[in-house]
């Protein structure tokens, strides 16, 4: 079942295991979708090649798309994984995603939770199912489940056993900006970013701001924002019925013809006949 940009969300519990209560070998495998696990009951281990990652009740795992796994249950566990396409999850959540995987590239990811920060990732995981579990997503079904997919990686982020921030050669300041700066801009797209008062935030210049930004990202910082936020009204498009100007507005646009015509430039048709396009797929 689709839940909207979530591929699928499954309960498992004991019986899905074999051996004598609940534990045992699942097999392993490897699957398109990034995947988000909360254990609930139990212990065992996570596995992929190089790793062998031990994981208890109140542990929330990460494993990016195409990474073979499995796992062994050690004591009878429950919990909740959640299936989705990096690809198409809201633009705060690919960074937050983004940033996760640079600390440890392709490789199974562990955050250990307690007391609230357990309460919050499984009222978000529920808050994900319940309006996956509509009849038909509603008008806000999307900011629910966006909110929610954020809450539980921002809760990944502030619990991560890992270290906080990618390691940076001593004294690399500027790599250390523009990691601070693109946060920024994936964080506050929808607002009124000015350019200059992203270079000021850094006591630059703007004209240096933009040369050092460009050297490390490869495109100027405001093609950077548009494209993002033309990605997201994409992603909106596609996953709700919201009207075109509201989602222009909704995406950090002042002017709806300048939205209109950046999308057609962007995507070679119009927003409508890119919405109507994909539903005809």
């Amino acid at each position: 079942m689709s839940y909207g940009f979530v591929e699928s969300i499954e309960h498992f519990a004991p019986h899905c295991f074999t051996g004598e209560e609940g534990a045992g070998l699942f097999r392993s495998h490897s699957h398109d979708a990034d995947e988000i696990t909360l254990i609930l009951e139990g212990e065992g281990y996570y596995t992929s090649a190089g790793q062998n990652v031990s994981v208890a009740a109140g542990d929330l795992i990460l494993i990016p798309a195409g990474i073979h796994h499995g796992f062994v249950c050690l004591k009878a566990w429950a919990g909740i994984s959640v299936h989705y396409d990096f690809r198409v999850i809201p633009a705060y959540c690919q960074y937050l995603l983004q940033h996760a995987y640079k600390q440890r590239p392709n490789q199974i990811l562990k955050s250990c939770l307690c007391g609230n920060s357990l309460h919050r990732a499984q009222v978000a995981l529920l808050q994900l199912e319940e309006e996956g579990q509509r009849e038909r997503l509603n008008e806000f079904s999307d900011d629910l489940m966006r909110n929610a997919l954020e809450t539980l990686l921002l809760t990944y982020h502030s619990n991560t056993l890992c270290a906080s921030e990618p390691a940076l050669a001593e004294g690399d300041s500027d790599e250390r900006m523009v990691r601070d700066v693109l946060q920024e801009i994936h964080r506050t797209y929808f607002t009124s970013l000015k350019i200059a008062d992203l270079a000021a935030r850094h006591f630059l210049s703007e004209s240096i701001f933009r040369k050092k930004f460009t050297e490390r990202v490869g495109v100027p910082p405001k093609q950077y924002i548009i494209t993002l936020r033309l990605n997201e009204a994409k992603r909106l498009l596609r996953n709700t019925d919201k009207p075109v100007e509201f989602i222009a507005s909704e995406v950090g646009f002042t002017s709806s013809s300048r939205f209109h015509d950046l999308f057609v430039k962007h995507a070679g048709k119009t927003p409508l006949e890119w919405r109507k396009n994909f539903d005809t797929k």
